[in-house]
Protein backbone atom coordinates (compact mmCIF):
# COMPACT_ATOMS: atom_id res chain seq x y z
CA UNK A 1 0.00 0.00 0.00
CA UNK A 2 1.11 3.56 -0.80
CA UNK A 3 2.17 5.61 1.55
CA UNK A 4 1.80 9.49 1.66
CA UNK A 5 4.87 11.57 2.73
CA UNK A 6 4.12 15.26 3.88
CA UNK A 7 6.64 17.01 2.34
CA UNK A 8 6.76 20.03 4.47
CA UNK A 9 8.34 22.17 1.95
CA UNK A 10 6.10 22.22 -0.52
CA UNK A 11 2.13 22.23 -0.54
CA UNK A 12 2.45 18.61 -1.97
CA UNK A 13 2.43 14.63 -1.55
CA UNK A 14 5.22 12.27 -2.44
CA UNK A 15 4.11 8.62 -2.50
CA UNK A 16 6.48 6.08 -1.20
CA UNK A 17 6.56 2.85 -3.53
CA UNK A 18 8.58 -0.51 -2.65
CA UNK A 19 9.53 -2.72 -5.28
CA UNK A 20 7.14 -5.25 -4.72
CA UNK A 21 4.36 -2.74 -4.92
CA UNK A 22 6.11 -1.08 -7.94
CA UNK A 23 6.09 -5.02 -9.74
CA UNK A 24 2.40 -5.15 -8.70
CA UNK A 25 1.77 -1.99 -10.54
CA UNK A 26 3.41 -2.78 -13.42
CA UNK A 27 1.50 -6.10 -14.11
CA UNK A 28 -1.80 -4.36 -13.92
CA UNK A 29 -0.73 -0.46 -15.72
CA UNK A 30 1.60 -1.42 -18.37
CA UNK A 31 1.00 -0.86 -21.88
CA UNK A 32 2.98 -3.75 -23.36
CA UNK A 33 1.33 -6.12 -20.83
CA UNK A 34 -2.25 -5.22 -21.44
CA UNK A 35 -1.60 -5.80 -25.54
CA UNK A 36 -0.73 -9.40 -25.14
CA UNK A 37 -3.81 -9.65 -22.99
CA UNK A 38 -6.33 -8.15 -25.81
CA UNK A 39 -3.57 -10.78 -28.23
CA UNK A 40 -5.31 -13.35 -25.60
CA UNK A 41 -8.72 -12.77 -25.69
CA UNK A 42 -8.11 -12.30 -30.05
CA UNK A 43 -7.08 -16.20 -29.67
CA UNK A 44 -10.01 -17.09 -27.66
CA UNK A 45 -12.54 -15.29 -30.21
CA UNK A 46 -10.76 -16.96 -32.91
CA UNK A 47 -11.69 -20.47 -31.10
CA UNK A 48 -15.06 -19.68 -30.81
CA UNK A 49 -15.62 -18.67 -34.71
CA UNK A 50 -13.73 -21.81 -35.44
CA UNK A 51 -16.21 -24.16 -33.17
CA UNK A 52 -19.16 -22.45 -35.67
CA UNK A 53 -17.77 -24.16 -38.37
CA UNK A 54 -19.64 -27.56 -36.90
CA UNK A 55 -23.19 -25.43 -37.05
CA UNK A 56 -25.15 -25.24 -40.64
CA UNK A 57 -25.26 -22.32 -42.44
CA UNK A 58 -27.79 -20.43 -42.80
CA UNK A 59 -28.94 -18.87 -46.03
CA UNK A 60 -31.88 -16.80 -47.64
CA UNK A 61 -31.99 -14.87 -50.91
CA UNK A 62 -34.46 -12.84 -52.35
CA UNK A 63 -34.65 -12.06 -56.21
CA UNK A 64 -37.18 -9.93 -58.59
CA UNK A 65 -37.14 -10.43 -62.34
CA UNK A 66 -38.65 -8.00 -65.37
CA UNK A 67 -38.28 -8.97 -68.76
CA UNK A 68 -38.49 -6.95 -71.85
CA UNK A 69 -40.85 -9.81 -73.52
CA UNK A 70 -42.93 -12.32 -72.05
CA UNK A 71 -41.44 -15.61 -73.42
CA UNK A 72 -44.28 -17.74 -75.21
CA UNK A 73 -44.12 -21.90 -76.29
CA UNK A 74 -45.47 -21.86 -79.78
CA UNK A 75 -46.28 -25.94 -80.87
CA UNK A 76 -47.13 -25.94 -84.98
CA UNK A 77 -50.76 -27.45 -85.43
CA UNK A 78 -50.89 -30.91 -86.04
CA UNK A 79 -53.95 -31.61 -87.65
CA UNK A 80 -56.60 -32.11 -86.22
CA UNK A 81 -55.07 -30.89 -82.98
CA UNK A 82 -54.92 -26.90 -84.51
CA UNK A 83 -51.52 -24.53 -83.30
CA UNK A 84 -50.75 -24.54 -79.63
CA UNK A 85 -49.34 -21.17 -77.70
CA UNK A 86 -48.81 -20.49 -74.21
CA UNK A 87 -46.99 -18.68 -71.79
CA UNK A 88 -43.54 -20.52 -70.81
CA UNK A 89 -43.02 -18.20 -67.43
CA UNK A 90 -44.39 -14.62 -66.53
CA UNK A 91 -42.71 -11.23 -67.50
CA UNK A 92 -41.91 -10.23 -63.99
CA UNK A 93 -41.11 -12.25 -61.13
CA UNK A 94 -39.78 -12.99 -58.14
CA UNK A 95 -38.09 -15.70 -56.24
CA UNK A 96 -37.46 -16.53 -52.56
CA UNK A 97 -35.57 -19.36 -51.05
CA UNK A 98 -34.72 -19.83 -47.47
CA UNK A 99 -32.12 -23.19 -46.72
CA UNK A 100 -29.30 -24.54 -44.30
CA UNK A 101 -25.82 -25.88 -45.68
CA UNK A 102 -24.31 -28.49 -43.42
CA UNK A 103 -20.46 -29.51 -44.47
CA UNK A 104 -21.34 -33.37 -43.07
CA UNK A 105 -17.73 -34.33 -43.54
CA UNK A 106 -15.04 -31.86 -44.28
CA UNK A 107 -11.36 -34.87 -43.73
CA UNK A 108 -11.33 -33.69 -40.12
CA UNK A 109 -10.59 -29.97 -41.35
CA UNK A 110 -12.76 -28.53 -38.57
CA UNK A 111 -11.51 -31.11 -35.35
CA UNK A 112 -7.74 -29.97 -36.64
CA UNK A 113 -8.54 -26.11 -37.06
CA UNK A 114 -10.00 -26.00 -33.60
CA UNK A 115 -6.85 -28.09 -31.89
CA UNK A 116 -4.47 -25.42 -33.46
CA UNK A 117 -6.78 -22.66 -32.21
CA UNK A 118 -6.85 -24.27 -28.72
CA UNK A 119 -2.93 -24.54 -29.04
CA UNK A 120 -2.79 -20.72 -29.98
CA UNK A 121 -4.63 -19.49 -26.91
CA UNK A 122 -2.14 -21.60 -24.93
CA UNK A 123 0.79 -20.10 -26.95
CA UNK A 124 -0.97 -16.08 -26.07
CA UNK A 125 -1.05 -17.20 -22.59
CA UNK A 126 2.77 -17.98 -22.25
CA UNK A 127 3.56 -14.88 -24.58
CA UNK A 128 2.16 -12.81 -21.61
CA UNK A 129 3.47 -14.84 -18.91
CA UNK A 130 7.13 -13.84 -20.99
CA UNK A 131 6.04 -10.68 -21.13
CA UNK A 132 5.09 -9.97 -17.38
CA UNK A 133 8.81 -11.67 -16.69
CA UNK A 134 10.24 -9.23 -19.18
CA UNK A 135 8.68 -6.25 -17.98
CA UNK A 136 8.91 -7.12 -14.19
CA UNK A 137 12.46 -7.51 -15.12
CA UNK A 138 12.96 -4.01 -16.48
CA UNK A 139 11.31 -2.87 -13.18
CA UNK A 140 13.37 -4.35 -10.72
CA UNK A 141 16.55 -2.71 -13.38
CA UNK A 142 14.65 0.68 -12.96
CA UNK A 143 13.86 0.39 -9.31
CA UNK A 144 18.13 -0.39 -8.30
CA UNK A 145 18.74 2.55 -10.64
CA UNK A 146 16.68 4.93 -8.73
CA UNK A 147 18.27 3.49 -5.48
CA UNK A 148 21.90 4.07 -6.89
CA UNK A 149 21.23 7.36 -8.36
CA UNK A 150 19.48 8.48 -4.81
CA UNK A 151 22.89 7.04 -2.68
CA UNK A 152 25.38 8.60 -5.18
CA UNK A 153 23.39 11.88 -5.09
CA UNK A 154 23.68 11.69 -1.21
CA UNK A 155 27.92 10.41 -1.39
CA UNK A 156 28.33 13.67 -3.20
CA UNK A 157 26.15 15.76 -1.21
CA UNK A 158 28.22 14.54 1.50
CA UNK A 159 31.44 15.37 -0.27
CA UNK A 160 30.09 18.94 -0.73
CA UNK A 161 29.68 19.15 3.31
CA UNK A 162 32.99 18.11 3.87
CA UNK A 163 34.81 20.43 1.77
CA UNK A 164 32.62 23.13 3.13
CA UNK A 165 34.62 22.31 6.08
CA UNK A 166 37.43 22.09 4.82
CA UNK A 167 37.02 25.84 3.19
CA UNK A 168 35.75 27.11 6.06
CA UNK A 169 39.55 25.76 7.99
CA UNK A 170 41.54 27.05 5.20
CA UNK A 171 39.74 30.51 6.13
CA UNK A 172 40.62 30.01 9.79
CA UNK A 173 43.84 29.22 8.63
CA UNK A 174 44.32 32.08 6.32
CA UNK A 175 43.62 34.69 9.22
CA UNK A 176 46.09 33.05 11.29
CA UNK A 177 48.98 33.38 8.49
CA UNK A 178 48.99 29.48 8.46
CA UNK A 179 48.20 28.39 4.90
CA UNK A 180 48.51 30.43 1.94
CA UNK A 181 45.94 31.10 -0.36
CA UNK A 182 46.35 28.87 -2.88
CA UNK A 183 44.96 26.34 -0.40
CA UNK A 184 41.69 28.93 -0.64
CA UNK A 185 41.03 28.71 -3.85
CA UNK A 186 41.87 25.26 -4.74
CA UNK A 187 39.05 24.23 -1.89
CA UNK A 188 36.59 26.77 -3.98
CA UNK A 189 37.48 25.35 -7.19
CA UNK A 190 37.22 21.34 -5.92
CA UNK A 191 33.38 22.88 -4.26
CA UNK A 192 32.46 24.12 -7.90
CA UNK A 193 33.35 20.68 -9.12
CA UNK A 194 30.97 18.96 -6.31
CA UNK A 195 28.36 21.19 -7.09
CA UNK A 196 28.30 20.31 -10.70
CA UNK A 197 28.17 16.88 -9.70
CA UNK A 198 25.35 16.98 -7.60
CA UNK A 199 23.32 18.68 -10.46
CA UNK A 200 24.61 15.57 -12.87
CA UNK A 201 23.63 13.28 -10.12
CA UNK A 202 19.51 15.11 -9.07
CA UNK A 203 19.80 15.24 -13.08
CA UNK A 204 20.23 11.15 -13.29
CA UNK A 205 17.66 10.51 -10.39
CA UNK A 206 15.13 12.29 -12.14
CA UNK A 207 15.69 10.15 -15.45
CA UNK A 208 15.67 7.36 -13.58
CA UNK A 209 12.75 7.83 -11.95
CA UNK A 210 10.76 9.17 -14.98
CA UNK A 211 12.07 5.37 -16.75
CA UNK A 212 10.35 3.79 -13.92
CA UNK A 213 7.38 5.94 -14.62
CA UNK A 214 7.36 5.39 -18.32
CA UNK A 215 7.05 0.95 -17.88
CA UNK A 216 4.31 1.96 -15.26
CA UNK A 217 2.74 3.74 -17.20
CA UNK A 218 2.12 7.28 -14.81
CA UNK A 219 3.35 10.58 -15.90
CA UNK A 220 6.96 10.78 -16.64
CA UNK A 221 7.55 13.45 -14.18
CA UNK A 222 5.66 11.90 -11.19
CA UNK A 223 7.88 12.43 -8.26
CA UNK A 224 8.01 9.32 -5.64
CA UNK A 225 10.18 7.87 -2.75
CA UNK A 226 11.61 4.27 -3.05
CA UNK A 227 12.52 2.01 0.02
CA UNK A 228 15.87 0.17 0.14
CA UNK A 229 15.99 -3.44 -0.96
CA UNK A 230 18.02 -5.73 1.59
CA UNK A 231 19.25 -8.97 0.08
CA UNK A 232 21.79 -10.55 1.45
CA UNK A 233 23.36 -11.92 -1.89
CA UNK A 234 27.47 -12.30 -1.19
CA UNK A 235 26.52 -15.72 0.27
CA UNK A 236 24.46 -16.93 -2.67
CA UNK A 237 25.60 -19.67 -4.47
CA UNK A 238 24.43 -21.30 -7.72
CA UNK A 239 25.66 -24.68 -10.09
CA UNK A 240 25.45 -24.18 -13.12
CA UNK A 241 24.60 -27.11 -14.23
CA UNK A 242 21.24 -26.90 -12.41
CA UNK A 243 20.66 -23.04 -13.55
CA UNK A 244 20.33 -25.05 -17.18
CA UNK A 245 18.60 -27.38 -16.06
CA UNK A 246 16.08 -24.85 -14.32
CA UNK A 247 16.40 -22.25 -17.64
CA UNK A 248 15.28 -25.06 -20.56
CA UNK A 249 12.33 -26.29 -17.37
CA UNK A 250 11.12 -22.78 -17.22
CA UNK A 251 11.29 -20.50 -20.12
CA UNK A 252 8.46 -20.24 -22.17
CA UNK A 253 9.81 -19.68 -25.70
CA UNK A 254 10.61 -23.41 -25.57
CA UNK A 255 7.20 -24.06 -24.44
CA UNK A 256 5.66 -21.86 -27.04
CA UNK A 257 7.96 -23.30 -29.96
CA UNK A 258 7.16 -26.63 -29.01
CA UNK A 259 3.22 -25.50 -29.24
CA UNK A 260 4.03 -24.44 -32.56
CA UNK A 261 5.73 -27.78 -33.16
CA UNK A 262 2.00 -29.10 -32.52
CA UNK A 263 0.17 -26.64 -34.79
CA UNK A 264 2.67 -27.71 -37.53
CA UNK A 265 1.53 -31.23 -36.73
CA UNK A 266 -2.29 -30.55 -37.15
CA UNK A 267 -1.99 -28.11 -40.25
CA UNK A 268 -0.27 -30.77 -42.69
CA UNK A 269 -2.96 -33.07 -41.71
CA UNK A 270 -5.39 -30.35 -42.67
CA UNK A 271 -3.25 -30.33 -45.63
CA UNK A 272 -3.03 -33.84 -46.28
CA UNK A 273 -7.27 -33.61 -46.13
CA UNK A 274 -7.69 -31.90 -49.12
CA UNK A 275 -7.50 -35.45 -50.94
CA UNK A 276 -10.50 -36.43 -48.76
CA UNK A 277 -13.88 -36.33 -50.54
CA UNK A 278 -16.14 -33.92 -49.23
CA UNK A 279 -19.42 -34.01 -48.26
CA UNK A 280 -22.24 -31.62 -47.60
CA UNK A 281 -26.59 -31.92 -46.82
CA UNK A 282 -28.52 -29.16 -47.92
CA UNK A 283 -31.98 -28.25 -46.82
CA UNK A 284 -34.16 -25.53 -48.75
CA UNK A 285 -37.59 -23.96 -49.09
CA UNK A 286 -37.87 -22.21 -52.15
CA UNK A 287 -40.91 -20.12 -53.57
CA UNK A 288 -41.36 -18.65 -56.79
CA UNK A 289 -44.03 -16.77 -59.01
CA UNK A 290 -41.59 -17.43 -62.31
CA UNK A 291 -44.00 -20.33 -63.82
CA UNK A 292 -47.26 -19.68 -64.15
CA UNK A 293 -48.79 -23.18 -64.57
CA UNK A 294 -46.69 -24.84 -61.44
CA UNK A 295 -48.16 -25.75 -58.53
CA UNK A 296 -47.12 -25.66 -55.95
CA UNK A 297 -44.88 -22.74 -56.00
CA UNK A 298 -43.40 -23.54 -53.21
CA UNK A 299 -41.39 -26.97 -52.21
CA UNK A 300 -38.85 -28.10 -49.60
CA UNK A 301 -35.59 -29.85 -51.26
CA UNK A 302 -33.16 -32.25 -49.32
CA UNK A 303 -29.88 -32.77 -51.32
CA UNK A 304 -26.56 -34.72 -50.39
CA UNK A 305 -23.72 -33.46 -52.28
CA UNK A 306 -20.11 -35.40 -52.36
CA UNK A 307 -17.51 -33.29 -54.12
CA UNK A 308 -13.64 -34.47 -54.50
CA UNK A 309 -11.99 -30.85 -56.03
CA UNK A 310 -8.28 -30.48 -55.75
CA UNK A 311 -5.29 -29.00 -58.35
CA UNK A 312 -2.60 -31.51 -59.51
CA UNK A 313 -0.98 -32.59 -56.26
CA UNK A 314 -1.05 -28.82 -54.53
CA UNK A 315 -2.24 -30.15 -51.19
CA UNK A 316 0.90 -32.97 -51.36
CA UNK A 317 3.28 -30.06 -52.10
CA UNK A 318 1.26 -28.13 -49.12
CA UNK A 319 2.00 -31.20 -46.87
CA UNK A 320 5.74 -31.15 -47.41
CA UNK A 321 6.01 -27.95 -46.86
CA UNK A 322 4.40 -28.25 -43.68
CA UNK A 323 6.85 -30.69 -42.79
CA UNK A 324 9.74 -29.28 -43.81
CA UNK A 325 8.70 -26.35 -41.76
CA UNK A 326 8.24 -28.66 -38.62
CA UNK A 327 12.00 -29.57 -39.42
CA UNK A 328 13.38 -26.13 -39.49
CA UNK A 329 11.21 -25.38 -36.35
CA UNK A 330 13.21 -28.03 -34.85
CA UNK A 331 16.40 -26.46 -35.57
CA UNK A 332 14.97 -23.31 -34.51
CA UNK A 333 14.27 -24.49 -30.83
CA UNK A 334 17.89 -26.23 -30.83
CA UNK A 335 19.14 -22.73 -31.36
CA UNK A 336 17.52 -21.17 -28.72
CA UNK A 337 18.14 -23.74 -25.61
CA UNK A 338 21.73 -23.02 -26.93
CA UNK A 339 21.10 -19.30 -26.78
CA UNK A 340 19.51 -19.57 -23.46
CA UNK A 341 22.25 -21.63 -21.73
CA UNK A 342 24.81 -19.33 -22.90
CA UNK A 343 22.73 -16.18 -21.64
CA UNK A 344 22.17 -17.98 -18.58
CA UNK A 345 26.34 -19.19 -18.28
CA UNK A 346 26.59 -15.29 -19.37
CA UNK A 347 24.38 -14.00 -16.13
CA UNK A 348 25.84 -16.62 -13.95
CA UNK A 349 29.73 -15.05 -15.02
CA UNK A 350 28.77 -11.94 -14.38
CA UNK A 351 27.13 -12.14 -11.00
CA UNK A 352 30.18 -13.79 -9.81
CA UNK A 353 32.46 -10.76 -10.99
CA UNK A 354 29.81 -8.78 -9.32
CA UNK A 355 30.35 -10.75 -5.65
CA UNK A 356 33.78 -10.49 -6.41
CA UNK A 357 33.78 -6.39 -7.06
CA UNK A 358 31.70 -5.79 -3.72
CA UNK A 359 34.62 -7.36 -2.02
CA UNK A 360 37.75 -5.29 -3.65
CA UNK A 361 35.29 -2.38 -3.39
CA UNK A 362 34.85 -3.11 0.34
CA UNK A 363 38.16 -3.10 1.22
CA UNK A 364 38.86 -0.56 -1.01
CA UNK A 365 36.84 1.78 1.03
CA UNK A 366 38.56 0.83 3.99
CA UNK A 367 41.80 1.65 2.62
CA UNK A 368 40.59 5.16 1.65
CA UNK A 369 38.67 6.05 4.96
CA UNK A 370 42.06 5.34 6.64
CA UNK A 371 44.23 7.19 4.00
CA UNK A 372 42.39 9.83 4.39
CA UNK A 373 42.12 10.22 7.85
CA UNK A 374 45.96 10.18 7.85
CA UNK A 375 46.04 13.07 5.14
CA UNK A 376 43.72 15.11 7.39
CA UNK A 377 45.48 14.96 10.80
CA UNK A 378 48.46 16.08 8.72
CA UNK A 379 46.83 19.02 7.27
CA UNK A 380 45.74 19.63 10.80
CA UNK A 381 48.85 19.51 11.99
CA UNK A 382 50.52 21.60 9.02
CA UNK A 383 52.68 18.76 7.74
CA UNK A 384 50.77 18.79 4.08
CA UNK A 385 48.77 21.03 1.85
CA UNK A 386 45.34 21.53 0.51
CA UNK A 387 45.93 19.36 -2.26
CA UNK A 388 46.93 16.34 -0.78
CA UNK A 389 43.72 16.81 1.60
CA UNK A 390 41.70 16.93 -1.21
CA UNK A 391 43.27 14.37 -3.29
CA UNK A 392 42.61 12.23 -0.23
CA UNK A 393 38.85 13.09 0.47
CA UNK A 394 38.22 12.46 -3.36
CA UNK A 395 39.52 9.12 -3.49
CA UNK A 396 37.35 8.37 -0.53
CA UNK A 397 34.28 10.03 -2.31
CA UNK A 398 35.09 7.78 -5.63
CA UNK A 399 35.32 4.71 -3.04
CA UNK A 400 32.24 5.19 -1.48
CA UNK A 401 29.87 5.64 -5.30
CA UNK A 402 32.10 2.31 -6.18
CA UNK A 403 31.39 0.61 -3.33
CA UNK A 404 27.75 1.72 -3.76
CA UNK A 405 27.67 0.88 -7.60
CA UNK A 406 29.27 -2.34 -6.80
CA UNK A 407 26.36 -3.16 -4.41
CA UNK A 408 23.98 -2.32 -7.11
CA UNK A 409 25.39 -4.13 -9.87
CA UNK A 410 25.28 -7.43 -7.55
CA UNK A 411 21.59 -6.90 -6.83
CA UNK A 412 20.94 -6.12 -10.77
CA UNK A 413 22.97 -9.49 -11.82
CA UNK A 414 21.50 -11.35 -9.44
CA UNK A 415 17.97 -10.02 -11.38
CA UNK A 416 19.31 -10.59 -14.52
CA UNK A 417 20.28 -14.17 -13.03
CA UNK A 418 16.74 -14.95 -12.52
CA UNK A 419 15.31 -13.62 -15.79
CA UNK A 420 18.24 -15.38 -17.85
CA UNK A 421 16.61 -18.59 -15.61
CA UNK A 422 13.45 -17.46 -15.98
CA UNK A 423 12.14 -19.02 -12.37
CA UNK A 424 12.87 -18.49 -9.20
CA UNK A 425 16.18 -19.05 -8.48
CA UNK A 426 14.98 -19.89 -5.14
CA UNK A 427 14.04 -23.40 -6.52
CA UNK A 428 17.62 -23.86 -8.09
Amino acid sequence: MKKLLTVLAFPTFVYAISLDEAVNEVVKNNLEIKQTAYDVKIANLQLKEDKNLWLPQFFANFSYTTLTDTPYTKIPPMPPIPALEFKQFNKDFYQFDIGLNYPVFTGFQRVYKIKISKLDIQNQNLNQKEKITDIIHKVKLAYIDILQAKEILEIYESQEKAIKLHLKQAQEYLKEGLTTKVDLLEAKVRLKKVEANIKKAKTNLKLAKSKLNLILNKHLDEDFKVEEISLNLENKNFNLQNLYNLALKSKNIIKILSTKKKQLDYLSKIEKSNFYPKIYAQAKYTYTEQYPYLDPKGNVAFTVLASLQFQGIKPYHSYLKTKLQKKKLDLKLAEVKNAIKLNVKNAYEKFLVAKENLKTYREALKEAEEYYGLVKQQYENQLTDMTHLLDAESYLTNAKKQLKIAKYQLIKAYFDLENAVGGNLEDE
